[in-house]
Formats: structure tokens, C-alpha cells, sequence
């Protein structure tokens, strides 16, 4: 399945943008440090139940701090969920304003809120798709349909 793909290539921006350490990431789902550190670093692949076990806990943030974890949301979608809905320029632009800023979350120099709120206003003039994913109030970021999808694809890509 894609998507696994795709979540293990970003899944260190992903992390840092969420806020947590490898190994407070690992605690949340259940792995030590070491399993986290090796899915960022391609050392063994993601596995179906690891990327279920992180979206999981991903969505749950999201729904629980909906005002600090707009970024995130729009990260899963750009990166994860809905590549294709965006441009490549655009892509370049947001994972690099992405890059530059996620890494003071960790760092304690500012908070999730402050950087999300800076990041989604500047996503926002590169592209309106991150208006598009916010204003969805049913799925605040699909979190039924990426399940949906990973659980009912057999091996081969069919259902």
C-alpha cells in the first residue's frame, strides 16, 4: 500500500511536527526508541500494523487538539492521504517552510500552536488546499477512510 510508503518516507517531519521525541512516539504506540529510529531511517520497512498503530494515534491528537495540530493535518494530507491534490511547486514550498520550522516544536522554542497557526497561514497563500482539509468538520482529516482503505486491501493492492 502506498500510503505505508509514503508515511514512512516523511514519517520523521511527521514526528517533529506532532512534537514528540522518538521515544515518546514509541511509548504512545507501544514500540521502544530503536523501532522508531529504524522506520525513519528506512532501516526495516513500516508494517501494516506499525502504520495503523500511527495513524491511530496521529488522528487521535488531531481530534483531541484540534487549535495546535492543523499543521499535522495538513502535513498526513499533502504527504500521506492526497499527494496528488497538490502541485509539485507547492509541495516543495510547504515541506521546506515545513523543514525549516518544525524543528523549534522539539526544540521548546515555540509551541505546536504558535508554529501550526505560522505554518497554516503561510500554506494558505501557497496553496488553498490546506483551507480544503481544515474546513472538513466531519473527518476533521478523514480518520475513517485511511483505516477503511488499509484494512480492506489484500495483499496484491486488491479488495
Amino acid at each position: 500500500m502506498i500510503e505505508i510508503q509514503r508515511l514512512q518516507e516523511n514519517f520523521s517531519l511527521i514526528r517533529r511536527c506532532v512534537g514528540w521525541t522518538a521515544s515518546e512516539f514509541g511509548d504512545k504506540i507501544g514500540v521502544s526508541k530503536m523501532t522508531i529510529s529504524n522506520i525513519e531511517t528506512k532501516r526495516y520497512p513500516l508494517t501494516k500494523i506499525q502504520y495503523i498503530a500511527i495513524r491511530s494515534v496521529l488522528d487521535a491528537e488531531i481530534a483531541k487538539n484540534q487549535d495546535d495540530t492543523q499543521m499535522l493535518a495538513v502535513l498526513l494530507d499533502l504527504l500521506v492521504d492526497n499527494p496528488d491534490n497538490y502541485k509539485d511547486s507547492e509541495k516543495k514550498e510547504l515541506l521546506s517552510k515545513a523543514n525549516l520550522i518544525s524543528p523549534s516544536i522539539l526544540a521548546g522554542t515555540a509551541t505546536r500552536k504558535e508554529v501550526s497557526k505560522e505554518w497554516i497561514s503561510v500554506a494558505t497563500k501557497i496553496s488553498g488546499a490546506a483551507l480544503t482539509v481544515l474546513s472538513d468538520p466531519i473527518v476533521v482529516r478523514a480518520v475513517g477512510s485511511w483505516i477503511y482503505k488499509t484494512i480492506s486491501q489484500k495483499k496484491g493492492g486488491k479488495i
